[in-house]
């Protein structure tokens, strides 16, 4: 209460002798403290003591007896500190009893009873479940487990919503990250929501419905109500614009079809799509305006309320039954917070300073939920209003003396995109490695059409739906139409080329968010633009160093992207060549290369490949080609065969079609060739198709692309699946086999990795892509036992994530494994 007092009386500060930011700002540095010890939670998994919070509030709790504001502010800032450090401990090392489901983890599948504890998460193609766990059944016995879940279903209808109690067979395991570069951290992820058990299950018609619970009878009431107006939109209005319609109204986002989505995102405005407080802010408007104009008439009320104040109140309880309708997501809960304080500061007749507004919902969002730090659309949506507010002003300083003039509205709503585009290009650069100034012109169209069209007629109709369904229906219908010609334009826009931004790293994420700090806090604007433009040098320099360190070295990358392949080959010339692009053997619903290799590469630096090869179209191997070939420029395409009747391999080879990308085969029968220093030696598979047979679906391996890549002392042997058949062959001649790093052949299959043929290539380094925990039970203990006997290192992609050989020909020929993984 001290601190709102003190943001309430900041006019009384001016003599103090602590004035400055600190005290302008009250709520700037208990939020900096509070974020420090997150932080420090999250990335150093270094936790204070918990016996030092009882001596820190009675500190805190002492100051309040002091004329000293400062001395408060401090105290109060070193027990946030280290409460919201302790906070994220329970959560990413909890302490299981014998009762909690992660202690029932296990190869075998268990029949599960539990309740669902928040509304079902949409997915592409199914959905995702958070369940409170109650009973499990082991042989027929039930045990009481406690504990909460994330059950993935890959596909189905979904009738369920919070509190149905659910029984479903699956088998329980550990969240595990694959180990990727700039991989978003899944394990914790789910950790910080108290999640550290994950099943799955092929259909949502395997899930029964055994009862329901009294646990959640609020939110269950309202998934009610928000699954009935989302089947009377779906019903009324055609599937695209009805699945867009309940995103913007019902925040059921993860319903968009794919395709829209991706094109809203290369257009640069994905975030009109998901409720944020760009619609709240709206939708609050819209209701006061409604209010204001219906009691207006009334000659009792003017006289009896001041008609500019009250209506404001009434927003509050309406906002607060649209955070839950729409799903409660952290956009809509700041915006609602520092609506909400808007409202009662113009209740006590006080100045509010939007930055302080902003500053304050961050405070209670972190109090309330300490994870939500780390929730990307929290950091976001906070980064997109923060640069509104600082760096808009700076924009329009030239033109101040305009302010009266009509073009000045249409200037502050350019430049408003320009700094909310400015403010969160280096995170989203962070987070997904990529970005598009494309947005610029797009918010232009589209947030009008969506956001004052769309989401307010939307919005209208959602009353009606219950009192007068043919109003509902034409509202929702022109809503619709609306909705139909944003997606038409956002067609036309997306394929304006996407800008690649480098890749910054956690230092210089640190300094940009350093940047908007000072930028908002110092008063002189002359200071404020040397600061644009320091960070800007420091930008341009960053890029042009950061893959200085690797120049003039053959970096062979091996991707963990389960039970799959790919290599990432970057020659010292600064070419780069791709060898298969991963995914799962089985049908999973979703792409290997849009959520793993594509974010890999872009990571990497990556938006073109000079050589891309296919060793065989499997679908471990093939799969994650089409995207990358879809989304990245390719020089050329290698493949030892062509295969016709394959159908993955028919829709790669059309989009390489489409492309003009040129198709080259090689063979056993290929000349070496060089790529700069690199000496290329085709080795498979063999011209003479009768050598092999390949009648069959497992015959492919055997026709595997194998060949040598040699650079001065080093060399590597890539062999794709090949068996037995092949590698019999191939070791005839052993000197062409010879190798300093071997890729294992199919994924260390115990019909694979011969004596002979290891013998043969007599590598000092293995690499073995594979899944973990796979259902194949690769790699083989034969193998492993091959290996270890003949004193081969061997890197697993299972174990040690991405796993990246660099030789440095100009540093003494070494040979150095660094692991990009990280798992916990």
């Amino acid at each position: 209460m001290k601190l709102v007092y003190m943001w309430y009386n900041l006019k009384k500060l001016h003599n103090f002798p602590g004035k400055g930011m600190v005290m302008e700002r009250p709520f700037f540095l208990p939020l900096a403290a509070m974020i420090a010890g997150l932080v420090t939670a999250f990335f150093t998994e270094g936790y204070a003591p918990y016996f030092i919070l009882l001596p820190l509030i009675v500190a805190a709790v002492s100051t309040l007896f002091l004329k000293s504001r400062i001395t408060f502010l401090i105290s109060i800032s070193i027990l946030l500190f280290n409460s919201t450090n302790l906070s994220l401990k329970p959560f990413l090392f909890p302490d299981y009893t014998s009762t909690d489901i992660a202690r029932h983890i296990s190869e075998d599948p268990f029949i599960i009873e539990g309740t669902i504890d928040s509304r079902p998460e949409p997915t592409e193609t199914g959905w995702r479940l958070s369940v409170q766990v109650e009973n499990i059944f082991k042989n027929s016995v039930k045990e009481k487990v406690r504990g909460r879940l994330l059950l993935s279903v890959e596909r189905g209808e979904m009738n369920f919503i919070t509190g149905d109690r659910i029984r479903f067979s699956s088998r329980l395991k550990n969240p595990r990250n694959f180990g990727l570069p700039g991989e978003f951290d899944y394990e914790k992820y789910l950790a910080l929501r108290n999640i550290h058990t994950t099943a799955f299950t092929r259909n949502s018609e395997y899930l029964i419905l055994i009862g329901d619970s009294d646990l959640y009878p609020f939110q269950r009431r309202v998934d009610m109500m928000a699954m009935s107006l989302g089947r009377f939109i779906t019903n009324n209005i055609s599937p695209t614009e009805a699945k867009i319609l309940r995103a913007l109204l019902l925040g059921d986002m993860g319903a968009v079809p794919k395709d829209i989505k991706d094109s809203y995102t290369k257009a640069g405005v994905n975030h009109i799509l998901s409720i944020s407080g760009f619609h709240v802010g709206i939708i609050a408007v819209f209701v006061f305006q409604i209010v204001l104009l219906t009691t207006r008439g009334s000659e009792s009320l003017l006289l009896s309320f001041n008609l500019r104040r009250t209506p404001m109140f009434l927003i509050i309880p309406i906002l607060i039954f649209y955070l839950f309708l729409s799903g409660a997501a952290s956009a809509t809960i700041r915006s609602v917070i520092m609506i909400v304080v808007y409202i009662f500061a113009m209740a006590v007749e006080r100045e509010v300073d939007p930055i302080d507004s902003l500053l304050l919902a961050a405070v209670i969002i972190l109090s309330l939920s300490p994870s939500s730090l780390f929730d990307i659309s929290f950091q976001l949506s906070f980064l997109a209003i923060w640069g509104i507010l600082a760096l808009t002003p700076i924009l329009l300083t030239p033109f101040n003396s305009m302010k009266r003039g009509k073009h000045y509205k249409l200037l502050l709503f350019f430049f408003t995109s320009v700094t909310a585009i400015a403010a969160t290009l280096i995170p989203v650069a962070y987070y997904f490695h990529r970005a598009t100034l494309t947005g610029l012109l797009s918010n232009f169209i589209i947030v009008p059409l969506l956001g004052y069209g769309a989401v307010i007629i939307g919005f209208s109709a959602l009353p009606f739906i219950y009192v007068i369904p043919p109003i509902a229906k034409l509202l929702l219908i022109t809503a619709a139409f609306i909705i139909k010609i944003s997606n038409w334009i956002i067609g036309h826009l997306a394929i304006l080329p996407m800008l690649l931004v480098f890749n910054p790293n956690q230092l210089e994420l640190c300094i940009f968010y350093l940047f908007l700090v000072l930028v908002t806090f110092i008063k002189n604007m002359k200071i404020k633009c040397g600061f644009c433009l320091s960070l800007a040098l420091f930008l341009a320099v960053s890029i042009s160093l950061h893959d200085l360190p690797d120049k003039g070295k053959l970096i062979l990358t091996f991707f963990s992207v389960g039970q799959g392949e790919s290599i990432l080959v970057k020659f010292p010339e600064g070419k780069s060549m791709l060898i298969d692009g991963g995914g799962n053997p089985g049908e999973d619903g979703w792409d290997v290369g849009e959520r793993l290799l594509a974010p890999a590469l872009w990571k990497m630096g990556m938006d073109s490949i000079t050589y891309m090869v296919m060793s065989h179209p499997h679908p471990d191997h093939i799969r994650g080609l089409k995207y990358v070939a879809e989304n990245f420029r390719i020089g050329e395409f290698w493949e030892g065969r062509s295969y016709t009747e394959n159908n993955e391999y028919c829709e790669l080879l059309q989009i390489l079609k489409r492309k003009n990308i040129p198709i080259h085969d090689l063979n056993g029968s290929s000349s070496p060739f060089y790529i700069g220093s690199i000496r290329i030696e085709p080795l498979a598979p063999f011209a003479e198709t009768s050598m092999l047979a390949t009648d069959d679906y497992h015959g492919l391996n055997d026709e595997s692309l194998v060949f040598r890549m040699k650079c001065g002392s080093f060399s590597v042997l890539f062999t794709g699946d090949i068996g037995k058949k092949t590698e019999s062959v191939l070791a005839r001649k052993p000197a062409s086999l010879r190798c300093t790093l071997l890729k294992i052949p199919h994924h260390g299959s115990r019909y694979s990795s011969s004596e002979e043929f290891l013998k043969a290539a007599s590598p000092r380094y293995a690499v073995v892509s594979v899944g973990y925990k796979n259902g194949y039970n690769l790699p083989s203990e034969e193998v492993l036992s091959r290996l270890k006997a003949m004193g081969i290192m061997l890197y697993r992609t299972d174990f040690d994530g991405t796993t990246q050989v660099v030789f440095d020909n100009m540093k003494d020929n070494s040979v150095s494994v660094r692991k990009m993984g990280h798992f916990r």
